[in-house]
């Protein structure tokens, strides 16, 4: 009896915590109730971009505001201290990026007196909040070392799971039944669904149980830098913890920053072994190879693109850190092996598939000129948030069902709906986010966790130049969140975190 009770109170005290890592483990499970609009069925087909819908998501982000709103509000009651003017200032020393995220929000409000269609107006504007609110409890939440490292690992699982999906969606060349999952139907025959020719047959690209291969490989980035990190930093640690120790004040200066920062903690503060030291090497190859095949055969030029940009990133952030000729030989060879393995895919793309066909490319034009139209007409304001299809349908009402899609350019969709407004406010929320963390430096070797998250920020902001889910589809907002909320998180924890790696 004692012990129910004390695992009874152990689940009310980390219940938000726990709320998290599920949602981390699941969140891309599509499972959904739709409520169609008007504007639902455009021409007779089904619109993506204009039906509401509650998500599996949805619950988990939603039962964890409120149990964390709950639990706020009883220690106010409980606790008189909690609910003094004294404590806690929360709004007494508002930071530039929190200031410029809350000018995006009030400002995508606002739009929605303006929108043609406000139900999916306020409904969007909704979807924001929540993942606000969301955020900012997983950022106070994950104060932890163990649970971070939880949480990490849900990530990494869900990836896994997604990757094996597209795998075996690949091979059998359809969908697998998995519809209690939000599993797409899926087929190479079926219209709107995307295919890419193999020796001049259709084939299906891996979907896992995302609602296109596109939101499929922006998600598994997130996972595939983990890993890369993970492994990266297996090799790489020990040898920064080398040139500390040999580093003296004589020679302090000769270090690079990075290990200059590493240099102002003893030798003990540098850990031996990384957060998933307990699983060994080959498991994580392992892991990172079916992650990779996932990634791989979603064929996405845009996520490809992404994983470059991503990559250059790190090395041009890593050669800051560790200059070229101190980087080891074993670390030479692992670079080289992966410089080869992305010609030889190159090669194999360019000579048995279409995936550098031209097509799509031709059919976005459309949604370009339809995007360049709504700017010039609303260039301050917008037409208002999610009404892109709206005044689409409305300019063009001939077009095929299928046809009716936002523009495939996150910042030109963004500034079509919101305006020179909405997004400046966008962009400065990112830089003022990306200039605080640099003005508050960070501590002791998170400097290779920071970059890590860099590299996948990078990534997305290079896929939103030729795609739209980042801002659009809840799932694609999600993952842009994703990295984001793991930034914030390290940078406000940063003394309890200092020995993640």
């Amino acid at each position: 009896m004692r012990n129910t009770k004390q695992k009874a109170i152990w689940l009310w005290q980390n219940a938000e915590k726990i709320l998290i890592v599920v949602f981390f483990l699941t969140f891309t499970f599509n499972i959904r109730k739709v409520f169609l609009t008007p504007y639902s069925f455009l021409n007779g087909g089904f619109n993506e971009y204009m039906t509401m819908s509650f998500s599996w998501a949805d619950l988990l982000m939603l039962a964890t505001i409120v149990i964390y709103t709950t639990k706020s509000i009883l220690r106010q009651v409980i606790n008189p201290y909690y609910a003094s003017p004294s404590h806690g200032k929360v709004f007494e020393n508002v930071s530039r990026e929190t200031f410029y995220l809350l000018v995006f929000l009030g400002w995508a409000g606002l739009s929605i007196f303006w929108s043609q269609y406000r139900p999916v107006a306020v409904y969007r504007f909704f979807t924001f909040i929540e993942i606000a609110l969301f955020a900012i409890i997983v950022v106070k939440s994950l104060n932890d070392i163990k649970w971070l490292k939880i949480a990490f690992f849900a990530i990494i699982l869900n990836g896994l799971f997604q990757s094996l999906l597209g795998i075996a969606q690949f091979i059998h060349n359809g969908s697998l039944g998995l519809r209690f999952l939000g599993e797409s139907i899926i087929g190479p025959n079926i219209d709107g669904v995307a295919k890419i020719l193999i020796d001049s047959e259709k084939h299906i690209r891996a979907y896992g149980t995302f609602p296109h291969p596109n939101i499929l490989a922006g998600f598994l980035l997130v996972p595939l830098f983990i890993l890369m990190g993970e492994i990266i930093f297996r090799r790489l640690l020990p040898l920064y913890k080398g040139e500390i120790e040999k580093g003296s004040e004589a020679n302090h200066q000769n270090l690079t920053p990075a290990l200059s920062l590493l240099r102002r903690g003893s030798s003990s503060d540098v850990p031996h072994e990384t957060f998933m030291d307990l699983v060994p090497e080959w498991i994580w190859y392992a892991i990172l190879l079916i992650t990779g095949s996932g990634f791989f055969l979603t064929f996405s030029r845009s996520a490809f693109l992404g994983l470059f940009i991503g990559l250059l990133v790190f090395l041009v952030g890593a050669s800051y850190i560790r200059p070229p000729n101190r980087i080891s030989k074993g670390n030479f060879k692992l670079l080289a092996l992966s410089i080869i393995a992305l010609i030889f895919i190159t090669i194999l793309l360019l000579t048995s598939t279409s995936f550098f066909s031209n097509q799509s490319l031709q059919e976005r034009t459309l949604y370009r000129n339809v995007s360049h139209e709504t700017i010039l007409k609303h260039p301050l304001a917008g037409v208002g948030i999610g009404q892109f299809i709206v005044s689409e349908y409305q300019t063009r009402p001939d077009l095929e069902s299928w046809q009716y899609q936002p523009v495939h350019n996150m910042y030109l969709l963004l500034l079509s709906e919101l305006g020179i407004v909405g997004l400046v406010s966008f962009v400065l929320f990112l830089l003022m986010l990306f200039f605080h963390l640099k003005s508050r430096g960070v501590q002791k070797d998170t400097i290779l966790t920071y970059l890590l998250f860099y590299c996948i920020v990078f990534s997305f902001l290079a896929i939103s130049f030729f795609d739209h889910y980042f801002w659009d589809i809840e799932l694609g907002m999600l993952i842009f969140a994703l990295p984001l909320v793991l930034i914030l998180t390290f940078e406000t924890n940063s003394k309890k975190l200092d020995k993640f790696f």
